[in-house]
């Protein structure tokens, strides 16, 4: 009963105007919506050909990598053929120079031979002239000293004969 007596506030009704400025928002939310939509759709899209860009610069890129690689393996058998170019070229200097320098020992050894035997032969001619002339003089020295000894011993005896002879008379 309580109830009966305490009136409902009604509401009041909505002039016609609020009721088509209501339609106007809706139409304006959904024309936001469908905005945002399309925003959104746009954007995906764009991230999208990004993304196949990015796809594609990714391609590219590995395939200069690839291209790099292969052209650094070039660049590495061509250093490694030119290198083995070198060592057999400094092994055939090696050789080269190495007969060269048996030429030289065999031709200065030659040389070192002649010279040894020439100097030899020279000792022996300037031994055999020093030595003839030391033999000379060396017979000629004898000489003088056998005959000094000679005579020497000859006035010892002499003396000595005389010391005797004064002794007997």
């Amino acid at each position: 009963m309580t109830e009966a007596s305490t009136p409902q506030p009604t509401r009041p009704q909505p002039p016609e105007e609020l009721h088509w400025g209501i339609s106007y928002l809706r139409e304006d939310i959904q024309d936001l919506r469908q905005e945002m939509r399309d925003n959104t759709q746009e954007v995906r899209g764009e991230i999208q050909e990004v993304r196949q860009e990015f796809q594609g610069l990714r391609q590219e890129f590995q395939g200069l990598r690839q291209e790099v690689r292969g052209e650094i393996q070039e660049v590495r058998q061509e250093m490694r053929e030119e290198i083995r170019t070198l060592h057999g070229r400094m092994d055939a200097l090696n050789t080269s120079l190495n007969a060269r320098i048996d030429e030289t020992a065999k031709f200065l050894g030659g040389r070192i031979d002649e010279t040894a035997r020439a100097l030899n032969t020279r000792m022996d001619e300037t031994a055999r002239f020093l030595g003839g002339r030391i033999d000379d003089r060396y017979e000629l020295l004898l000489k003088r000293i056998d005959s000094r000894f000679g005579w020497t011993i000859t006035t010892v005896i002499a003396m000595a004969g005389v010391i005797v002879a004064a002794i007997k008379f």
